[in-house]
């Protein structure tokens, strides 16, 4: 679960270092968090969204049912989440994966210091057959 914690931490790192070239090399944006598409339009983070593939050991599966609800129902109602839903493979039953959508980094910072997030990693250290396939993606909206 340190590795999957780790990876989570390094991606956070990566969104925030995100910066773009508008137009030349050496010209960086003017605002952190935007990117520039040509010459004139400047186009901001809308949102961030985040898949987390789970793989459950087959005899935990019950327990990771039961207790995934807490995270679930709190991170639901986190100010800056616009989803947080779990799905389940319909043949292999010990898959699931998680899709969140936060209205920006830093409801995902904010998220990953709750005590239900550190709660849910602990889970995961008892529950996890593998480490976690996480991808983050930054979503524009041109202005």
């Amino acid at each position: 679960m340190k590795k999957i914690l780790s990876f989570v931490v390094i991606a956070c790192i990566m969104l925030f270092t995100y910066s773009c070239n508008c137009g030349s090399k050496d010209k960086k944006c003017e605002k952190a968090g935007s990117c520039c598409q040509g010459n004139s339009q400047k186009v901001e983070i809308k949102k961030i969204v985040i898949t987390a593939y789970l793989d459950i050991k087959a005899d935990q599966v019950e327990k990771f049912l039961t207790e995934v609800q807490e995270v679930i129902t709190k991170s639901q109602a986190e100010e800056g989440n616009a989803s947080y839903n779990l799905f389940a493979d319909l043949k292999e039953k010990n898959k699931f994966v998680f899709v969140e959508e936060w209205k920006g980094q830093a409801a995902v910072d904010t998220h990953f210091a709750t005590e239900h997030f550190k709660k849910f990693n602990t889970l995961m250290d008892e529950v996890a057959a593998s480490p976690a396939k996480i991808k983050i993606f930054e979503v524009f909206n041109e202005k």
